[in-house]
C-alpha cells in the first residue's frame, strides 16, 4: 500500500503543471509581449495537451534568442503562456477592462503596448459579425500593420497602412460573432494615443 501511494505521489508530480508559474497571475505586460512576438509563430499549435516538456533551461535559451536578455521570471512567464496556448487552444486573459463605448484612450493603450516589438495587442471583447471600422490615432506619422484576430486564431489583416495627420482608418471583417483582438505592428516606434471601434451596417 505504501509503495502504491508513493507511485501516485511521484506520477502526480510528473503530470502536474509547474505550480509556481502555472497558478500565479501573469501580468499584462508579459501577455502582450507574448501575443505580439511569440504567438505569431505558435498560434494554432494546440491539442489540449503537451506532448513533451522541455527542461526550463532549454526553453529559457529559446525564448532569449527572440527577446534578448530578459529576466528569468519574464522568461518563465513567456514559457507559461506558451503552455497555456498549447493546452487551452486560446489566449491567456488580459486582466484589463475593455471600454464599453468602444474607445480606448492612451492610458489603457499604454498597458497593452509591447514597446520592444513596436506592437499593441488589444482585447476587443465580444464583436458582432460583419465589418468593423477602427480609427487609430498616433502621436506621429506611422506605417502600421493591423490584424483582427479571433479567439480561434482566425486572422484578417490590413498590412502597411500609412497614417495621415497621425491617423489611420482601417475596416476589417469579423466572419462570425465572438471574442476578438486587435494586433498592431508599426515600422518605427509610435505611441498609440487613441483607438475607436465601430460596427458598420
Amino acid at each position: 500500500m505504501r509503495v502504491f501511494l508513493l507511485f501516485l505521489t511521484v506520477c502526480g508530480g510528473l503530470l502536474a503543471p509547474w505550480p509556481a508559474m502555472a497558478q500565479a497571475p501573469i501580468p499584462p505586460a508579459s501577455v502582450v509581449r507574448f501575443n505580439t512576438l511569440c504567438a505569431t509563430c505558435h498560434e494554432g499549435e494546440c491539442s489540449a495537451r503537451l506532448s513533451f516538456r522541455l527542461d526550463p533551461g532549454a526553453t529559457d535559451s529559446h525564448i532569449r534568442r527572440y527577446t534578448g536578455d530578459i529576466s528569468l521570471q519574464a522568461a518563465r512567464q513567456l514559457n507559461a503562456l506558451l503552455e497555456h496556448m498549447k493546452l487551452n487552444c486560446g489566449y491567456y486573459a488580459i486582466d484589463l477592462p475593455s471600454p464599453k463605448d468602444g474607445r480606448w484612450r492612451a492610458e489603457l493603450l499604454q498597458q497593452l503596448h509591447a514597446a520592444e516589438e513596436k506592437a499593441y495587442f488589444v482585447p476587443l471583447g465580444t464583436v458582432s459579425a460583419g465589418r468593423q471600422r477602427f480609427t487609430l490615432t498616433f502621436e506621429r506619422e506611422a506605417v502600421v500593420s493591423v490584424q483582427l484576430v479571433s479567439a480561434k486564431f482566425e486572422i484578417t489583416e490590413q498590412p502597411l497602412v500609412q497614417t495621415q495627420g497621425g491617423q489611420a482608418v482601417v475596416v476589417l471583417e469579423a466572419e462570425k460573432p465572438g471574442e476578438y483582438y486587435l494586433r498592431l505592428h508599426t515600422e518605427q516606434p509610435a505611441r498609440l494615443l487613441a483607438l475607436e471601434k465601430e460596427a458598420l451596417p
